[in-house]
Parts: C-alpha cells; sequence; structure tokens
C-alpha cells in the first residue's frame, strides 16, 4: 500500500512538472504627459514653446519641431522586447483646422533605423475620439523596428497645436 502511495505520488508529480500552464499575457502601457518626454528640437524653438503641465504647445506664428522619447521595460516585453503601439494626442488651440505630421523613429544612432511618418487631422474642436490622435503599430515597421524599445517621434507642431498625453503598449507576461 505505501509503494502504490509512493508511485501515485510521483506519477502525480512528475506530470506536474511535465505539464505547462497556459502563459496569460496582459497589456501594460506606460504612460505620461509630454512635459516628461518632449522638448524642443533645436533651442531656437524654445521661445516659442509652452510647456504646460497638460501639453507642450506651440504659441508661436510658425511651425515649430519637437522631439519626444518613450520609456518601455523592453525586458518584460513578450515579443521581442519589442512594443506594439505607440499612441499620442493633439490639441488645437488656434483659429482654424489643421494637420500634424510626426515621425516615428526606432533604434539608436549608427543602427539600423526606420523611419515612419503620418499626418492626422487637428480639428479645432474634437468631435471624434481619433480627432488629433497620431498612433504607430508594431506592424507600420516592415523589419521589426520597435523591436529594439528604443522609439521616439519628430513632430512638426502647427501655431496653437499641443502635444498631450503620450502612451506606449507592449504585452507582458501576467503574474
Amino acid at each position: 500500500m505505501k509503494l502504490a502511495s509512493t508511485i501515485a505520488g510521483m506519477t502525480l508529480a512528475v506530470a506536474a512538472a511535465y505539464s505547462v500552464p497556459a502563459v496569460a499575457q496582459e497589456y501594460h502601457v506606460n504612460a505620461s504627459q509630454p512635459a516628461a518626454r518632449c522638448q524642443s528640437a533645436l533651442p531656437v524653438f524654445d521661445t516659442v514653446l509652452r510647456k504646460r503641465p497638460l501639453a507642450v504647445q506651440n504659441e508661436g506664428a510658425t511651425s515649430t519641431f519637437i522631439s519626444c522619447a518613450f520609456e518601455m521595460d523592453g525586458g518584460e516585453a513578450t515579443i521581442d522586447n519589442s512594443a506594439i503601439l505607440l499612441d499620442t494626442y493633439f490639441t488645437n488651440f488656434g483659429e482654424t483646422d489643421t494637420q500634424i505630421t510626426c515621425t516615428a523613429v526606432t533604434g539608436y544612432a549608427g543602427g539600423e533605423n526606420e523611419y515612419v511618418s503620418i499626418t492626422v487631422d487637428v480639428p479645432t474642436e474634437i468631435v471624434e475620439e481619433t480627432d488629433g490622435n497620431a498612433y504607430w503599430t508594431d506592424t507600420d515597421f516592415e523589419g521589426g523596428g520597435m523591436e529594439t524599445s528604443l522609439i521616439a517621434i519628430s513632430c512638426n507642431l502647427p501655431p496653437g497645436v499641443g502635444i498631450n498625453d503620450t502612451y506606449i503598449w507592449w504585452d507582458e507576461i501576467a503574474n
């Protein structure tokens, strides 16, 4: 009887060791206001950019460039240490509807980088959830550029436009 119990216990232990539980994944996001992530591309642009708590806004009469870098814990990402979505929102405090063009850049200086530009409408009144929303998904980068976990954007802010909240998303293994 004792031998049968021991064999049964060992069988259960071996079965438990060799059974692979399904790995649950969950989305993780690093959200931030742009005052923490964004700055003017050149010192000359500092004179027209206002870094408010909720936006970095162009208060000048001409367009100006900003650069924003995104932090993520690439070592925790389940897919190639890679982000899956980069998401930014813009608000237009000007008098007319406008467009903004941004370029996402992946990788590091001297590396194999990818550049993906998009243009989005930024109306003076946000009506739709997607108004003033610029985003890039991992599939926008043909060479898998988000796999470096190093992602930044350069945007040409028209007068009266501000960049608001910014997000970078990735998958993690659930605890």
